[in-house]
């Protein structure tokens, strides 16, 4: 009976033991508990650490590729020929290139806190940079400067405006180039095109003149001629021979020398003209109508020779006796093709004529005219008699 009660003394455990036991399960969980912590912590730090990795070298790509588009713009700027001049908003300057000193003969030192008025660089500059807020957009004008040396030059200036993300107005960036070669290879351009337009209005102011002489030697020869169709031949001679020196008289008075205003010589023309067949009445009158047209020597000539002969001949030919009418002349451009249309409303061609058949001088003058101008010939009968001309302008010679 002892015996078995001291076994089963020693199989109950004591309540110290119960506690020890359970302090060690505690111990063990709340172990186990810390290490799965620290486990997740480890693996959320190393996942923290890789994106902070990552955007650590992305920043460090960002920057490296910054600083080399800083070094870029910062070589362009400080080793550019282009001077470069960076303002506050007042106008106060805050930073020159080496260009700008080599460029104006100005020292950093001496526009230091200086405003951009005061510089005496830029032509109205003030008004510029008004300009430049205002439109918010870039501003180019030029100077003329004479610099510190006591040369002078011309620059060309880009004024461009610089606002922030706030759309403030932040900076003025001025750009200056250089500009003196162009300018003086520009004034000797202008001085060669001026001794050029010279030389050509005393060409054609002697060729006219020269016309001029070959009409009065015609208008003292007709003097000793007795025949009527001899004198007529030489009359309508001094005629083609006025037109073409009234063709250089209005070269040499125009301003531009590549053409001439064609309505103002066919006027001109006419009144010619109508001293030599009119008979100081108003019987017949003449009506120029049609577009402005500038047209160059080589066109203006043949197109004057044709209006030359054919108003001649309704002077002649189409009003005879006391009857009335108008001799109309058309000009008409629409850019590619010019027509030149000659009119009256007299009695017309005879029956049965035929341009491409005639005998005649004038109507052979008429064709060649024509051909030499590239263009197509029409005759109407309509009412009078009409010719028409059609032809490429300008023209383009290959």
């Amino acid at each position: 009976m002892l015996l078995l009660n001291t076994a089963a003394d020693n199989l109950d455990p004591s309540p110290f033991w119960r506690d020890v036991t359970l302090i060690i399960i505690s111990f063990l969980m709340f172990m186990g508990t810390i290490y799965i912590y620290f486990r997740l912590r480890i693996s959320t730090f190393r996942r923290v650490r890789r994106l902070l990795e990552e955007r650590v070298e992305v920043k460090t790509r960002q920057l490296t590729e910054k600083n080399l588009e800083l070094e870029k713009l910062s070589l362009v700027a400080s080793r550019t020929d282009n001077a470069v001049l960076i303002a506050g908003t007042a106008g106060d300057i805050e930073w020159v290139n080496d260009g700008f000193v080599r460029l104006t003969g100005m020292t950093k030192e001496s526009i230091a806190a200086k405003k951009l008025s005061e510089i005496n660089v830029y032509t109205n500059i003030e008004a510029e940079i008004k300009q430049a807020i205002e439109n918010r957009h870039s501003r180019i004008f030029e100077s003329n400067v004479t610099t510190h040396n006591l040369q002078n030059i011309w620059i060309s200036s880009t004024l461009t405006p610089i606002y922030g993300e706030d759309n403030n107005l932040k900076k003025l960036v001025v750009v200056d180039t250089d500009i003196t070669t162009g300018k003086n290879m520009q004034k000797q351009i202008e001085a060669s095109l001026k001794e050029k337009d010279v030389l050509l209005k005393e060409i054609h102011h002697r060729v006219k003149n020269n016309l001029q002489i070959i009409i009065s030697l015609l208008n003292l020869q007709s003097g000793y001629i007795k025949d009527e169709h001899t004198l007529k031949a030489v009359k309508d001679g001094q005629n083609r021979v006025r037109s073409m020196a009234l063709v250089h008289e209005k070269f040499y008075q125009s301003d531009e020398l590549s053409e001439i205003n064609f309505a103002e010589y066919v006027e001109k023309l006419c009144q010619f003209l109508y001293q030599s067949y009119g008979d100081k009445t108003d019987r017949v009158k003449v009506a120029i109508i049609g577009d402005p047209l500038g047209l160059d020597m080589d066109t203006a000539m043949p197109c004057g020779l044709l209006i030359n002969e054919i108003v001649s001949n309704s002077y002649k030919y189409a009003f005879p006796g006391e009857s009335r009418g108008t001799i109309t002349i058309e000009i008409k451009h629409d850019g590619k093709k010019a027509t030149l249309r000659m009119s009256d409303d007299g009695v017309g061609l005879p029956q049965g004529f035929e341009v491409e058949a005639s005998e005649s001088l004038g109507m052979q003058l008429i064709q060649a005219l024509t051909s030499q101008l590239d263009g197509e010939l029409k005759v109407s009968r309509d009412k009078g008699t009409t010719f028409e001309v059609t032809f490429t302008y300008p023209r383009h010679n290959g």
